[in-house]
């Protein structure tokens, strides 16, 4: 239902002009300190004190809310209520900006999965021992001459690591988990020397098997994965003790 210019000043329909004034300053100034200005309540607030303030014209929209027979000149403006949109209109605009900036930054600093690259298996090298030669015992022996019997030639196996393993010889070690420094000193007959930061010196037995290297002694024992061996690296680790020892040379 339409309202009044009365209802809209929120005056009585025998109000006085000053209370018209009165009414229209006070109704003004609620718009003034609104957060949402509709414009058009402003121009109805306008046209509701110039027709009351008017004599003539009062009258006239009088008889007209008397009657309701006759058009009046002036019908009553209906005060529009302000739509969703534009209440709420640029707010759902600013979230839905600030929603999209944020899942475009969470997409930008993700940083790209770890690859792990396995580190080639390092195969044993074995020599094997070169056969001594045999004199034959079926050559004849020259008249007069006393021949001797050849002693028996012993074959030795080599002990440990062979000799053309590249992990003979000194390694300073830095375990990567711990931060803990050590020297190895690994030897052709099968030992090695295992020197702590603190100066501390152990002599261990040492067994290369395919990637894994077995040190062994009275009071401890320790296997290690061999993830690399050259001439100037080496990289061990044990998966149950939490090590992982990289040396370089």
């Amino acid at each position: 239902m339409k309202k009044t210019l009365y209802q809209i000043l929120g005056v009585d329909p025998k109000a006085t002009a000053q209370d018209i004034a009165a009414a229209y300053s006070k109704r003004l100034e609620e718009y003034n300190v609104a957060t949402i200005v509709d414009p058009n309540k402003l121009v109805v607030l306008q046209q509701a004190k110039e027709i009351l303030l008017d004599v003539n014209q009062r009258a006239a929209y009088d008889g007209s809310l008397a009657g309701r027979a006759t058009r009046a000149p002036v019908e009553a403006v209906y005060e529009p209520e302000p739509a969703f949109l534009q209440v709420w209109g640029k707010w759902i605009v600013v979230g839905v900006v600030l929603i999209a900036v944020g899942v475009w930054l969470a997409k930008r600093g993700a940083p790209p999965p770890a690859q792990y690259i396995p580190a080639p298996p390092v195969a044993s090298t074995t020599i094997e021992p070169t056969a001594q030669p045999v004199q034959p015992d079926d050559q004849p022996a020259s008249p007069g001459e006393v021949t001797e019997a050849a002693p028996p030639v012993a074959v030795v196996e080599p002990q440990g690591d062979s000799p053309a393993s590249p992990i003979l010889g000194q390694w300073p070690c830095r375990d990567s988990i711990s931060g803990r420094s050590s020297q190895y000193n690994f030897q052709p007959d099968g030992t090695v020397n295992v020197a702590a930061a603190d100066g501390k010196v152990v002599t261990l037995n040492y067994e290369v098997s395919g990637n894994v290297l077995k040190l062994s002694g009275p009071n401890q024992a320790s296997t290690f994965l061999i993830e690399e061996l050259h001439a100037g690296k080496m990289v061990l680790h044990t998966e149950g003790e939490g090590r992982r020892e990289v040396c370089e040379r």
